[in-house]
């Protein structure tokens, strides 16, 4: 049975009419979709899921299934940023709005054809949906910006929590039920409007990285706190993994080779939380370090001076540009240490060392050797032997 499930996911995937072929999207869309897929995994991890499988612009933008191997479930997902107004009825649809029978109306609207749903994001994401036969599935039009359609219950889809195609006024939902059987072969099982759900993304579409990075620090600070500060690296690692799995145009004829070209799974997102969990977070100690100074006395505008330096020394290494002496610098801090028991006090350890170091470089700032200092015996600390 497990392989009628996968033999179905390559099926869907290989019709030309539902499947993704990578690509369709402008950069700033495609850049929406996957921090989308990254903010979606920590929840998924923070709900206790065991396990799960993105396909990325296999099946809609992204499939999300929830096993790589033995899958029973998949739910699709369009993805789509709108840089002004709200989705419209007739922009999901392509259908004509008809007039809602319990309100008295003059106006008359030109009815559009059913087939025009075809073309349309709520009519791809029905025939995606509807194509599972065997697999439990469902679909969600997920976008930056509301859906500005009234419900049967008084409520606007623009407002409201994730809501349901089934929760559509009857006017609106007979229209759309009768447009979507157009999609169908004959013989098939009629729409289902509770599997398709509206839903507004909390992630913006200007500063989408900064969000997705924001809720990685959350998701890291309740995981491995002493990796909070390194969310942005982790961020940027998991966006350089999913990357090209979008941008993939070969047919896949086995559920192996979708997998390969198109798909991210749980055990790798937990590889990339154990490779972190192996990175020294210098910052971390630092932080403790500064902290203890300050309780043994050293002045708060000192601790923020060692503070600004440090921040310093990492600009300068990320662009490349360390200055002359620091190398110096950083082997007298060593030659130091080499010679100096672990200390049962941070601020005579600190003390001691800044007079050696001025007495070597007695031009540099105070601030800017101690910084070098609290790195190089940090580092001591925590290397590896």
């Amino acid at each position: 049975m497990a392989t009628d499930f996968l033999d179905e996911i390559v099926g869907v995937f290989g019709d030309a009419e539902i499947g993704e072929t990578g690509g369709g999207h402008g950069q700033k869309g495609v850049e929406y979709q996957r921090n989308w897929a990254i903010v979606q995994m920590f929840v998924l991890e923070e709900q206790g899921v065991t396990d799960f499988l993105f396909l990325f612009e296999a099946i809609q933008d992204i499939a999300v299934l929830d096993s790589p191997n033995s899958p029973k479930k998949i739910d699709l997902y369009q993805i789509k940023k709108k840089d002004r107004g709200e989705w419209s009825w007739a922009g999901l649809t392509k259908l004509h709005h008809p007039p809602d029978p319990t309100k008295k109306t003059k106006s008359k609207t030109k009815a559009k054809p059913l087939t025009d749903v075809a073309n349309s994001p709520l009519g791809k994401l029905h025939s995606a949906v509807h194509s599972f036969n065997l697999l439990d599935s469902s679909g969600r039009f997920i976008s930056n910006a509301g859906c500005d359609i009234a419900m049967a219950d008084g409520s606007n889809a623009a407002t409201s929590l994730p809501v349901a195609l089934a929760s559509l006024p009857a006017h609106l939902s007979s229209l759309l039920t009768a447009a979507f059987i157009t999609l169908h072969k004959n013989g098939a099982a009629p729409p289902d409007l509770s599997k398709l759900v509206l839903e507004k993304a909390d992630l913006p579409v200007d500063s989408t990285s900064t969000f997705t990075i924001g809720k990685a620090h959350a998701f890291l600070a309740k995981r491995s706190p002493k990796h909070a500060g390194q969310s942005q690296s982790f961020v940027d690692s998991l966006l350089a993994k999913i990357g090209p799995l979008g941008t993939r145009t070969a047919k896949c004829s086995t559920f192996e080779e979708m997998k390969s070209q198109h798909g991210y799974t749980r055990d790798e997102f937990v590889e990339a939380l154990g490779a972190l969990e192996g990175v020294i977070d210098i910052d971390y100690y630092l932080n403790a370090w500064l902290l203890q100074l300050q309780q043994e006395g050293m002045g708060i505008l000192e601790v923020t001076s060692i503070r600004a330096a440090v921040t310093g020394i990492y600009r300068r290494q990320v662009m490349g540009k360390g200055l002359p002496e620091e190398v110096h610098i950083a082997s007298a801090c060593d030659e130091w240490l080499l010679t100096h028991e672990d200390p049962p006090k941070l601020m005579p350890f600190f003390k001691e060392s800044l007079l050696y170091l001025l007495s070597k470089f007695p031009f540099s700032k105070p601030a800017e050797l101690q910084a070098h200092f609290a790195l190089r015996a940090i580092n001591k600390c925590v290397a590896p032997n």
